[in-house]
């Protein structure tokens, strides 16, 4: 099984004609490694799936194409269901199944129990998590409810990438047997780490502007009126907003060192890819639910600001906590952990 694991975390970057899953894209992108994959996920062909779920890919994969300002599916007013070139697939590679590019074949297993979603303080299911994606990683003023026809094709479609899964141990699992279900940890030590974002900007303009300009909107589908490869936008009324969990820059580094520069995974240190990140989260972007975030009170009395991630700047502050916008942006983050533990635990009377 460890054999078929490591196997299975390997990405292939393939040219359109060698394609495993022949899944019709046109460009470069990151794609699964389907012959890897093999022991325990069937990357079948989207062309032979049902309709609804050919529609469902459509908009998880060529979002902007489909549901975006210029798309060809609107809602029954004319409104567009998104107002930015952003996709799915801009943070759910190809479609949703790639190990380590939050896949969603586990979606419908993980959301099926109601799972708490802290930052907004409530439970959600797989419907609730892709009308959050719209308002806060599409910056879209209203979502899909959950009747609406798109949003039943997004489901059928992630519910057909779920019965992919073959391997018996990896179904009704909670998803956690999943390989590469998360997102990828940039370094064991990260919240002992600091981001530096001078030395962030200096390697992103000799690393990264190629593909995603040094304005950093990204080219292609994702930017609107060019016809460029596949890149989406990092920044600007594009990009993914300040609730989105890219915006928390420990996990922007792990995808980063994860799977870029395009081609060349697994080429940046820890410590690059986590200064790219702040870099990259310093930038201007749409608020999305940013500010809505943690600013309740829990179900045992503790406020919902102790209990956020300490490198997300987002939501209510807690009353009196001596750290900077700067030490949540740049790290380290361990003694802001530790002293929002500290008070979790005194508040309790511990």
């Amino acid at each position: 099984m460890k054999t078929a694991v490591a196997a299975a975390l390997s990405l292939t970057l393939l040219s359109p004609m060698t394609l495993a899953d022949n899944l019709g894209f046109d460009g470069k992108i990151v794609e699964p490694d389907c012959d890897a994959m093999g022991s325990w996920f069937d990357c079948r062909k989207i062309d032979t799936a049902p309709a609804d779920v050919r529609r469902g890919y459509e908009y998880i994969h060529h979002t902007s194409k489909t549901l975006g300002p210029d798309g060809n599916k609107k809602y029954p007013d004319g409104t567009p269901y998104s107002t930015t070139t952003i996709a799915c697939s801009s943070c759910h590679f190809t479609g949703g199944h790639v190990p380590f590019g939050t896949p969603m074949y586990q979606s419908p297993d993980k959301y099926a129990g109601l799972p708490y979603f802290r930052p907004l303080n409530y439970n959600r299911d797989l419907e609730d998590s892709i009308i959050d994606c719209f308002r806060n990683c599409m910056n879209a003023a209203r979502a899909p409810s959950k009747v609406d026809p798109v949003m039943r094709d997004m489901v059928a479609y992630i519910e057909w990438l779920a019965d992919g899964v073959t391997d018996p141990n990896m179904q009704g699992s909670g998803w956690v047997n999943l390989p590469g279900n998360a997102l990828p940890v940039v370094d064991a030590n990260v919240a002992n780490m600091s981001g530096d974002p001078v030395a962030g900007r200096n390697l992103y303009n000799t690393r990264c502007s190629s593909c995603h300009s040094k304005d950093g909107p990204g080219r292609g589908e994702y930017r609107r009126g060019e016809n460029r490869p596949r890149v989406p936008a990092l920044w600007g009324k594009d990009g993914y907003s300040r609730g989105a969990a890219f915006y928390n820059s420990p996990n922007l580094a792990g995808y980063v060192k994860q799977h870029m520069p395009l081609g060349k995974p697994l080429t940046l240190t820890s410590q690059q890819a986590l200064d790219m990140a702040v870099y990259i989260n310093d930038q201007p972007r749409p608020d999305g639910m940013a500010n809505q975030m943690f600013c309740h009170t829990e179900p045992d009395g503790i406020p919902g600001a102790l209990r956020k991630p300490a490198s997300w700047l987002v939501g209510c502050d807690y009353p009196g906590e001596p750290f900077t916008d700067e030490d949540i942006l740049y790290g380290p983050w361990a003694p802001i952990t530790a002293w929002r533990n500290a008070e979790i635990n005194r508040l309790k009377g511990l």
